[in-house]
């Protein structure tokens, strides 16, 4: 196993979420990892389970003080799908209840 495939089992993604990429800064206190989600997938809505018309997607940042005894910056683009006659974000991972991640930002890295 590779460490973006451990990271990918830890933070306990599954398609269409992978870990694409995982690098430690050179002062070795900080993590960044890449999360990418599967664009052949089509998105299911949070609200009724259909699978919904993708549109764009948003880009975030997470951040999580103490994973694998890092501070780490989580980087993903979220996709977004219409349904139910609104645009929803799909569900993400990792900002599942007791989820020790919290968004951040939206487009820049701090």
């Amino acid at each position: 196993m590779d460490l973006p495939d451990i990271v990918s089992a830890t933070l306990g993604l599954s398609p269409p979420w992978h870990v694409s990429s995982v690098t430690l800064a050179d002062d070795g206190k900080r993590l960044d990892i890449i999360v990418c989600y599967d664009a052949n997938h089509h998105a299911v809505c949070p609200h009724c389970g259909a699978r919904g018309a993708g549109c764009e997607a948003d880009s975030e940042i997470w951040y999580h003080r103490d994973f694998f005894r890092y501070a780490t910056y989580l980087h993903t683009r979220v996709p977004r799908i219409i349904c139910c006659g609104l645009v929803h974000t799909v569900e993400r991972p990792w900002a599942r209840t007791g989820s020790k991640f919290v968004k951040i930002s939206n487009e820049q890295n701090p």
